[in-house]
């Protein structure tokens, strides 16, 4: 009996369709479970995971033009976030746009847990302009990005995103959607990511001069398709699960490509 390439070809397409929504959502949900804070930086210092990890006023903070909305604009003169405590976790993923405009070749923090004690987590950019992760009593204590944001990138927008295990002992550097690099440990402990400040450090110095927007922290660490997600949409909308437009639209386009064909 002779098929009918039509009805095939429907029956493919609706299952493109069935496969985009559960992918869409299987991300979401991944996302919604594992997200333990997200400032958004609208104005604000609230976080919208639901969890009330409500970040506070450090300094002279102001708001700026963000990436997705408003974000907050630090003068590299004290000012940043101060947030508060939260559960040591095996597994981390810490994501967040950034765009640093001066203090190069000096100490500036995304996050730096206040002082500097068992599995408190320093993430900063270097004074050789090196991406970093530390975990004090991990070895080795810092592991490092290849992307240098020096005065070459000022005033550009990148999406970070580091995604730590205890248990795999590794940490994972993303610039923009994309691995940049892997740090590999012989000793690895929980991290610790609060109480802490963004933008600055309780130990003194160290200030961000620069914006940022979107900075959340999730307990697990996220894999490589999430993490483009994170860097191509806002978190307000991965969260509320608004991610089956684009699948819809992609099956759309797809629907147009076969008609074509008959």
């Amino acid at each position: 009996m002779r098929k009918n390439p039509r009805l095939s070809t429907f029956f493919l397409l609706c299952m493109l369709i069935l496969y985009c929504q559960s992918f869409s959502w299987a991300k979401v949900k991944n996302l919604n479970d594992s997200v333990v804070v997200a400032w958004l930086f609208e104005g604000n210092f609230n976080d919208i995971s639901g969890n009330g990890y409500q970040g506070k006023l450090l300094g002279k903070t102001k708001f700026g033009t963000g990436k997705f909305g408003q974000s907050i604009a630090l003068s590299g003169k004290g000012d940043g976030v101060i947030t508060p405590k939260l559960e040591a976790m095996d597994e981390v993923t810490v994501a967040h746009w950034s765009k640093c405009t001066g203090r190069f070749g000096a100490w500036r923090v995304w996050i730096n847990v206040d002082g500097w004690q068992k599995g408190a987590v320093h993430h900063q950019l270097y004074p050789s302009n090196e991406i970093g992760w530390s975990i004090h009593t991990n070895t080795p204590t810092d592991a490092k990005a290849k992307l240098l944001i020096d005065d070459k990138r000022k005033g550009k927008w990148h999406h970070i995103a580091i995604v730590y295990s205890t248990l795999q002992k590794n940490v994972k550097f993303y610039i923009d959607g994309e691995l940049n690099q892997e740090g590999k440990y012989t000793q690895a402990g929980p991290a610790i990511l609060g109480p802490a400040r963004i933008g600055s450090w309780d130990g003194g110095g160290r200030d961000y001069e620069g914006e940022m927007d979107e900075f959340a922290i999730f307990n697990t660490a996220l894999g490589p398709t999430v993490i483009k997600s994170l860097a191509t949409n806002s978190i307000a909308t991965l969260l509320s699960g608004d991610t089956s437009v684009n699948a819809s639209s992609k099956a759309t386009s797809i629907w147009a490509k076969i008609r074509l064909t008959y």
